[in-house]
């Protein structure tokens, strides 16, 4: 939320706070500066609204930047008093909303937290079959290139399976295979 109003900042719903205060987020149709008709208030306009701005008060302050989290610290900053109003406070995000009227429980997992999120399980699973499934491709590749190559040199049957399980940690087949395995007898 901005400090001022208008500007690239989101468009909220109304909102009750106090004593079933009704308070608009956006400035009517009927609002007296034309320029600011369906805009967003900014967070001076919503304290003025509800009686909590004083004169001189900034957006931020230092401490909520650097995430200093004082329960002590009540008006220290304007986005500071906004965040502990009630209605703030109660107020869901819009998907958590819609999921809940549509009768689900909607859950959200802590952000980037991978053991506690299934997603991150599953994309790993996947990424690593993806892998492995490289891997297996490469090596059946290689195996028929090897038969590929025994067949070239005319050799077949028995003696070639017994050519490809024996040299499969050449890159190819040697040449003079056929007077190695013929020294051998299968």
């Amino acid at each position: 939320m901005n400090h001022f109003p208008g500007g690239k900042q989101l468009v909220m719903q109304s909102t009750t706070w106090g004593d079933n205060n009704q308070q608009d987020m956006c400035f009517l149709n009927d609002y007296f500066d034309e320029k600011l008709c369906r805009k967003p208030k900014g967070m001076k306009q919503i304290l003025l609204e509800r009686g909590k701005w004083k004169e001189g008060l900034r957006a931020n302050c230092q401490l909520c930047k650097n995430g200093d989290k004082d329960p002590n610290r009540v008006d220290c900053c304007a986005r500071r008093i906004i965040s502990l109003e009630p209605d703030f406070v109660a107020q869901k995000g819009a998907l958590h909303e819609i999921i809940s009227t549509a009768g689900h429980k909607c859950v959200f997992y802590p952000k980037f937290h991978c053991k506690l999120n299934y997603i991150e399980m599953y994309w790993g699973a996947t990424k690593n079959l993806h892998v492995k499934t490289a891997i297996i491709l490469g090596k059946f590749a290689r195996k028929t290139w090897h038969y590929m190559d025994i067949y070239r040199k005319e050799i077949e049957g028995k003696l070639a399976e017994y050519a490809v399980k024996k040299y499969k940690s050449h890159r190819h087949v040697l040449d003079n295979i056929l007077e190695e395995l013929n020294k051998v007898e299968i």
